[in-house]
């Protein structure tokens, strides 16, 4: 089994990146980012959604990168068969303490850069929803989908969720545009910041090079980060008709790049 101090980040960023990561999720509500407010809420409503419609009934799926088990538990709810696991203690620790952990099959620590402790071809899906956000490299994204797809069934189904580099800096920058070169170095390869923004093209790219067909590609929260102001403000009722219009829109090529999270869903050859 591998731990958080396994996650093999290159040069000397290594230890930085790895306690920031550590320390990042001992202090944030992960558990409950999702369901924050309504600008966060989109994400979870259209993952699902997409969920729904493409695994079939009684998946054997591995949550490469479950944080606190949202999606893990809403896909034992219907009936999967899930192993969850995360590269952070903490967020392992939450999970195995709710009531419902005894719903999932396995809860461990893994590393999405090494799942040689899981067989190839063991899994009907495999979802890598978070490693992304951190990998700072080229190689170290497709690595990670390269493992996930090793441990996927052929004709099974790899999710890939990634931060968009467009949404992030339209989301972050200041009024009056005077950050925006912090803003834009921030999220070069070789900074030392957290979080690593990609495109989408760039997502499809990492995909086909470990051979997943692509089957779709998202914006999970359509514009809603970059509207979070409006979107909050919204009614239920107006909320809704917002939902209805990412659901329309999620695969709209110029849409997806200014979603703040983007889904990718690859089918192994």
């Amino acid at each position: 089994m591998k731990t958080l101090a396994a996650f093999d980040f290159k040069g000397k960023l290594g230890s930085v990146m790895l306690e920031s990561i550590e320390n990042y999720y001992k202090n944030y509500d992960e558990d409950g980012r999702l369901f924050r407010d309504k600008a966060h809420l989109p994400e979870y409503l259209t993952t699902i959604r997409y969920f729904d419609r493409l695994f079939t009934p009684s998946s054997r799926i591995l949550d490469a990168c479950a944080g606190t088990g949202r999606y893990s538990f809403y896909l034992a709810e219907k009936g999967h068969i899930i192993t969850a696991c995360d590269l952070v203690e903490h967020n392992v620790g939450i999970i195995k303490a709710k009531p419902e952990a005894e719903k999932l099959r396995e809860i461990s620590v893994c590393n999405v850069l090494d799942l040689s402790r899981f067989d190839e071809n063991n899994f009907d899906v495999v979802l890598c929803m978070g490693a992304i956000y951190h990998l700072p490299t080229d190689e170290d994204k497709t690595q990670a989908i390269r493992e996930c797809t090793r441990v996927c069934k052929p004709g099974g189904l790899v999710v890939l969720s990634y931060l968009n580099y467009f949404a992030v800096v339209a989301a972050d920058v200041k009024k009056g545009l005077d950050d925006l070169d912090d803003i834009l170095a921030a999220f070069e390869d070789n900074s030392n910041n957290l979080w690593k923004a990609t495109t989408p093209a760039k997502m499809e790219g990492y995909a086909k090079d470990v051979g997943l067909e692509i089957l779709h590609n998202i914006g999970a929260d359509g514009i809603s980060f970059v509207l979070a102001d409006k979107v909050n403000a919204a009614t239920d009722e107006a909320f809704d008709r917002w939902m209805e219009y990412i659901y329309k829109h999620c695969e709209e090529p110029s849409i997806i790049g200014y979603s703040m999270h983007g889904l990718l869903f690859g089918r192994k050859k």
